[in-house]
């Protein structure tokens, strides 16, 4: 973008006005726009925030199903609960969208794009989700470079408590929570477990074939202590282990199998003294996974990321400057064996980095926020990227904001790319640069264009069986659209979200698959004696994906249809709570991949008791 054309978006965004407005909007508190506890009014990020409160209401049973329903964010899915979920953020893929679990990195760097499986990630531990929607990458460095994705686990109340939870539904699925915790002036102490078990469908279509079972286990444990209002110390600990049927060879493939085990462990201490506030952080995240498949191959793959931050925040009146240091080792271990072919693919790298970070209110009506990282690779090019944003409240027009924001950010090739390149092909970092402006109203309206372009995307090469960089820029911009209204008279609340894409484009000019030009995603809630009643809907506009066709593949329609959803939930009794979800009632049969079966007409209940 031209120093002309960002002079003009900041004299517009001077001439009109912006800010979150205090007498609507509850001051949310997010970690993920800098890596410290800031409130959503005093950053110029655009953030969406998922509670506990939307995940119980809507009946989400992964992180993958809660997300689907934000503005610029779409969802695919390769099959029922634990198949492959491909998301896409603002048109970009997943693997350029950071998933973390409080500030623990999700990412796989074993997968193909070093995405995060959120199709592995249950929601029943998790309080809220803040998701960031534009580069991020000049904060958090690689895999940021569309948004990212923090799930802040359930912290422990004072005294003890404990929550019971059984649920039952469709496809013989069933599962169970249970958490306990206690807390004192000094200590707390936590543990949160959960089992999901389903019988499933066929990963491909038909539906009807051969089932596709699944089953999640997990575990979620966290320590505190605190010495004084000044010294605190953590430690945190969740694991996952899943078990999957899926379909390599057609739809009744009962051979194949997968088992995903994560383990992350995180220490973390904060020192406050005044104004200044110390964090160190110590991170290991373990990703294995094997594959097998009806051909005799069985895959594994290990990687390993261990991480280590000191992150420094100064507070002032009108500023909050940050500087934070970084250190990450990410090994990896990649191995294919069968019958007639076996391969071993190994990677080790180191990431240092420093980041800064500046909020200064120019006025009690004008925001200024900067970034900017330098990162240093063991094994690629080092990157400087950045972020300039403006936010500015008028006050001509109450509760009327606007923002811009222009960010550069950058993404290393996964360790499976790494290990896995053309013949002779040394990869590089992939860049991007993008904008976005917002204009807001209260809840009523709010309204955001964004433009993004990535220079040297990692590509893969089916003649030459490996990764490459391809020479050229692909092109993401659309709009987002968002509303919220209460109808306080009737305890009615009403939000609709829509998406365009104007550009989603390769290198070469031709659209990605699996990007939908339109959705749209509406609900309307009804409160009443402590029960709710509610009805969402989604609209996915045209899509196309392609049918794998040899020696030449086809684009295939994937899009054009509707989805509603049927919510109802109410206290029984004291402590005792129930909750029904029924999903796609007009039993709607579609593909979000080419090829794979979706979930047809279900219902699912929760009973759950807490003290």
């Amino acid at each position: 973008m031209t120093t002309k054309i960002l002079s003009l978006i900041t004299a517009t965004l001077l001439l009109t006005t912006y800010t979150f407005a205090d007498t609507t909007l509850e001051d949310i508190t997010v970690v993920s726009t800098n890596k410290v506890p800031t409130s959503i009014q005093n950053t110029t990020a655009n953030i969406t925030v998922i509670t506990a409160s939307d995940i119980k209401e809507h009946g989400y049973q992964t992180v993958a199903q809660a997300i689907s329903t934000v503005s610029g964010i779409s969802v695919s899915h390769a099959g029922g609960l634990g198949q492959q979920t491909s998301f896409f953020v603002r048109g970009a893929d997943s693997g350029k969208v950071l998933v973390l679990l409080d500030g623990m990195r999700l990412n796989d760097p074993s997968t193909t794009n070093g995405t995060a499986q959120l199709e592995f990630l249950t929601t029943d531990n998790i309080e809220q989700i803040e998701i960031i929607k534009g580069g991020a990458g000049n904060i958090w460095g690689s895999n940021a470079s569309a948004g990212v994705i923090n799930i802040i686990t359930k912290n422990a109340k004072s005294g003890v408590h404990g929550t019971l939870g059984l649920s039952y539904g469709s496809y013989v699925t069933k599962g169970t929570d249970l958490s306990l915790s206690y807390k004192d002036e000094k200590f707390t102490a936590q543990i949160i477990s959960s089992y999901l078990d389903t019988k499933g469908f066929s990963a491909k279509a038909p539906r009807p074939s051969e089932s596709d079972s699944y089953t999640n286990k997990n575990i979620n444990m966290k320590i505190g202590y605190t010495w004084d209002v000044n010294n605190q110390l953590k430690l945190s600990y969740n694991h996952v282990n899943n078990d999957l049927g899926y379909d390599v060879t057609n739809a009744n493939d009962d051979f194949s199998k997968i088992n995903a085990k994560q383990t992350n462990i995180a220490l973390e201490y904060l020192f406050k003294h005044n104004n200044y506030s110390a964090q160190f952080f110590a991170s290991q995240g373990k990703y294995d996974r094997e594959a097998t498949n009806p051909f005799g191959g069985i895959s594994t793959y290990a990687t390993k990321i261990k991480e280590l931050s000191l992150i420094n925040t100064f507070e002032y009146t009108r500023n909050k400057a940050i500087i934070g240091f970084e250190h990450k080792n990410i090994t990896g271990d990649n191995q294919y064996h069968s019958l007639f072919f076996n391969s071993i693919n190994k990677v080790d790298y180191t990431n240092k980095a420093i980041y800064l970070s500046n909020a200064y209110k120019i006025s009690e009506d004008t925001l200024f926020e900067t970034n900017l990282r330098y990162d240093n690779y063991s094994k690629f090019d080092n990157k400087t990227t950045y972020k300039i944003g403006l936010k500015h409240d008028n006050t001509f027009i109450k509760d009327f904001t606007t923002s811009v924001n222009y960010y550069t950010s950058s993404d290393v090739p996964s360790a499976y790319q790494y290990a896995n390149p053309v013949l002779g092909v040394t990869l590089k970092p992939s860049y991007t640069k993008g904008y976005d402006i917002g204009a807001s109203y209260k809840q009523l309206l709010t309204i955001t264009y964004f433009n993004n372009t990535v220079k040297d995307t990692i590509d893969y090469d089916n003649g030459a069986s490996g990764y490459y960089n391809v020479n050229g820029t692909s092109k993401f911009s659309g709009l987002e659209i968002e509303s919220d209204y209460t109808f306080p008279t009737l305890d009615l609340i009403a939000n609709a979200n829509y998406t365009h894409l104007f550009d989603y484009k390769k290198e070469d000019g031709s659209d990605l698959i699996r990007r939908a030009k339109d959705t749209l995603n509406a609900s309307l809630a009804y409160y009443i004696n402590e029960m709710h009643f509610g009805v969402d809907a989604l609209y996915v506009g045209e899509r196309f994906d392609t049918d794998g066709g040899f020696p030449v593949a086809s684009n295939v329609p994937t899009g054009n249809y509707t989805l509603w959803n049927l919510n109802f939930s109410t206290k029984i009794m004291q402590n005792f709570d129930l909750s029904i979800n029924a999903k796609n009632i007009f039993n709607k049969d579609y593909q979000s991949v080419y090829g794979y079966a979706t979930e047809g007409r279900s219902v699912y209940a929760k009973v759950s008791y807490s003290f």
